[in-house]
């Protein structure tokens, strides 16, 4: 969300080197470290963070109703392997409807800190770290073309398409599969088979065009490599050996009762039919619980471009393995060399598209004025995003829940974000300085 740049605008870019020892994220309060010169800039930007939380007349995006923007938001500031800020505001279920009618307040759910949320598009990141170690085990090569791993993959047109291609958005596929894998097929390997199948629109290699469907190949590709589903090669290669208990797949789909998910801390999304329609896959409105990407859904919950949920300091665990470049809790799930890919720029052919394996790369709209090559993060269609800085060691992971509104408020948040990050300008507000021999 463009709300990053909030928090991105406190962190001045200084251009450290990397190489950085490893570390595990500790918890500190605001202004323990020497590095902080500003604590009370944390706590203005927790509060600007989740001001359109209030219900306020926004113009256009609220139809000049009054009415909040989204309903609640948990973030996380990390810097060299502290804690600096974890805050949480806000409601996990607030509204009745999309159009801002809101619940009985017996009925309203709260945010917390460890509140676990659909990651939406971030689980293209983990994917990523997934097919990095198979990359590093030699199973898989940058420029392998895909068919060659994966038999039937070379229909449609794809015989040339890499694993660099799929990994960087530069396969020539378009955005999404044509029909819905949720509406269009009646079983599981039928929707399997669509993707397998489904022919690119552009010569591969020649454009840049942000596909779902590049990870969901990457999917079925880790999948036949290794004999293993993608939920399960997640807790083996990732989650387990980092101790994430809060990130996972609902594989199944499995619709929960609303006191279980109060419980299990789950963030509900959309009410999905009221805003785009009956063709949306039929269940329970708001969206709770069960992946909100109806392509994730119409293939079990578990797919390589959505479907995992996890929390805010899952998330910043995930972000200080790639700062320690590749470890975390004295665990290695990635060698550093396979970490500077992440960082690599593969896409110069594409100006304004930088991208690593995965990970975008300088991009103005996650990261704000700290943009840079060195900077790789990712947002979430449901609220998520993630920003890591390396010259800094910063880390900032942000969850909030502006889809259970209707998507025109989407447009008005994202411009009031842009203005709370105007505040932040300030070399004299920004968190961190650099101390002589930091």
């Amino acid at each position: 969300m463009i709300v990053f740049s909030t928090l991105l605008k406190l962190l001045p870019f200084v251009g450290l080197s990397f190489g950085f020892p490893s570390k595990t994220l500790s918890h500190k309060f605001p202004g323990a470290r020497t590095g902080i010169k500003n604590p009370s800039a944390l706590q203005d930007l927790e509060k600007n963070i989740t001001a359109y939380i209030v219900p306020a007349n926004y113009g256009s995006a609220s139809f000049n109703q009054v009415r909040a923007l989204y309903p609640g938001a948990v973030g996380i500031v990390g810097n060299e392997g502290t804690i600096v800020s974890h805050f949480s505001s806000g409601y996990a279920l607030q509204y009745a409807d999309a159009n801002g009618t809101e619940l009985p307040k017996r009925s309203w759910v709260p945010l917390a800190k460890d509140s676990i949320f659909d990651m939406a598009s971030l689980t293209k990141m983990f994917t990523t770290i997934l097919a990095l170690q198979q990359l590093e085990k030699g199973t898989i090569a940058l420029n392998g073309t895909v068919a060659s791993y994966l038999p039937g993959f070379e229909a449609g047109g794809k015989e040339n398409v890499t694993v660099e291609m799929l990994l960087t958005h530069t396969a020539g596929f378009d955005a999404d599969p044509d029909p819905g894998l949720w509406n269009g097929y009646a079983t599981l390997e039928e929707r399997r088979q669509a993707i397998l199948t489904t022919a690119v629109i552009h010569t591969p290699g020649i454009v840049y065009l942000y596909s779902d469907l590049s990870f969901m190949s990457i999917q079925l590709l880790l999948e036949h490599i290794t004999s293993t589903p993608l939920d399960e090669l997640l807790k083996q290669g990732l989650t387990g050996p980092l101790k994430m208990t809060s990130t996972f797949y609902n594989r199944g789909n499995v619709e929960y009762a609303a006191d279980e998910l109060i419980a299990s801390k789950i963030v509900a999304t959309e009410y999905q039919i009221e805003v785009l329609g009956s063709v949306e896959p039929q269940r329970r409105q708001p969206v709770w619980g069960t992946v909100h990407d109806e392509n994730a859904w119409g293939v079990d919950g578990v797919s390589g471009h959505a479907g995992l949920y996890s929390n805010a300091e899952d998330v910043a665990v995930f972000c200080q393995m790639i700062l320690n470049n590749g470890t975390y809790g004295g665990t290695r799930v990635l060698k550093g060399e396979t970490v500077d890919l992440i960082f690599t720029n593969f896409n110069t052919a594409f100006p304004g598209n930088a991208h690593g394996l995965g990970f975008e790369l300088d991009q103005n709209y996650w990261s704000g004025p700290m943009h840079s090559l060195q900077t790789a993060g990712h947002t979430g269609y449901t609220g998520t995003s993630l920003a890591i800085d390396r010259p800094q060691e910063a880390e900032l992971p942000l969850m909030d829940t502006p889809k259970i509104l209707d998507d025109d408020a989407r447009d008005l948040y994202d411009e009031q974000s842009i203005d709370v990050s105007s505040d932040y300008c300030d070399e004299d507000t920004s968190i961190w300085e650099v101390q002589s021999g930091q």
